[in-house]
């Protein structure tokens, strides 16, 4: 009897150190911030230890967000290798397809004319090219002679400088001439992507050369407004003419425009003033006049598209786009 009493005695005394353990192991908890669940939900809800919150806070409530994923302009427009169709192309950098259109009594009795929509990545794509490859010199080619010798995919003539001895000349980012001609506006196409036509009197030559030009043009004349309208534009060469101008929708989307002339049936050409309405009708928002008559032609894909009457003229420099190798 004795004994079993102080066997009882023994387990109770054993039970009493377990729970001082519990108690103290749990106070060991709270201090090291080790707080069992249900006790941690009765200090969230109660709001009286600081510190407990904060430690069993979700981690990522505090974490920075990751950056959010780079503007994807053009969505669809590039492809990862390049596609050929008959009369369009896609790369990783260029989304280009070629059209060609006949309408009578719109723009004149009869009008034919081609236009290259353009995609790029990157504005450096937009390439100028001088006959024999020197835009330091005075010589002349075909636009297919220059087109074939740097292996482009689209051409157009560009503002024939060599008629100029002395001009404003920025090429592929490079300064080749510094002297402005009176009464020209001019084209600037920026390394950003924009463009924008100058009128005379209205710009410096050190505020073009300060504001990283990839293209200067110097022929003329600007096609829109401002606003991106049509204009009556007076010239001493506005009639009836085969013409070619280079269109801007938004930085990296860009149009070449090509209107056939002097060819009985197929199309008379277009005055400048007609001209300007075409450019708005394809909703660009600037438009450049560049050299005409039987310099405006349009070259894809190794052959010239254009009709042009006497088979095209020499010029001093295209304008134009690679394939990708």
């Amino acid at each position: 009897m004795k004994r079993a009493i102080a066997i009882l005695l023994s387990l109770l005394l054993l039970s009493a150190c377990g729970g001082a353990a519990s108690e103290q192991t749990g106070e060991a908890q709270r201090r090291a911030g080790q707080v069992p669940a249900d006790e941690a939900q009765a200090v969230l809800s109660s709001g009286e230890n600081a510190e407990t919150v904060d430690a069993v806070s979700d981690p990522t409530e505090t974490m920075t967000p990751p950056p959010a994923p780079p503007e994807v302009r053009f969505p669809g427009r590039f492809s990862d290798k390049p596609e050929y169709g008959e009369r369009s192309y896609k790369s990783s950098a260029l989304d280009i397809t070629v059209k060609s259109v006949t309408v009578p009594d719109t723009y004149a009795k009869i009008c034919t004319y081609h236009v290259a929509d353009i995609y790029v990545k990157d504005v450096t794509s937009i390439k100028a090219a001088a006959a024999r490859g020197d835009f330091k010199t005075r010589y002349v080619a075909k636009v297919k002679e220059m087109a074939d010798g740097v292996g482009a995919l689209l051409a157009i003539d560009g503002d024939s400088y060599t008629r100029e001895r002395s001009s404003f000349v920025i090429r592929n980012g490079e300064l080749y001439r510094d002297t402005l001609i009176e009464d020209t506006d001019l084209c600037v196409l920026y390394r950003d992507g924009r463009m924008e036509t100058k009128k005379w009197g209205t710009f410096t030559m050190q505020e073009i050369i300060d504001s990283d030009p990839w293209q200067v043009w110097g022929f003329g004349p600007a096609l829109l407004d401002e606003n991106g309208h049509a204009m009556e534009i007076n010239h001493r060469l506005s009639s009836h003419n085969p013409r070619a101008a280079i269109g801007y929708y938004e930085p990296g989307h860009y149009c070449f425009v090509v209107v056939d002339g002097r060819i009985d049936g197929w199309s008379e050409g277009i005055r400048l003033s007609t001209f300007s309405k075409l450019m708005e009708d394809l909703g660009c928002k600037a438009a450049y006049n560049l050299d005409g008559g039987g310099s405006a032609q349009m070259y894809w894909n190794g052959e010239i598209i254009s009709r042009t009457c006497n088979d095209g003229r020499e010029i001093g420099d295209i304008i134009y786009l690679l394939p990708e190798e």
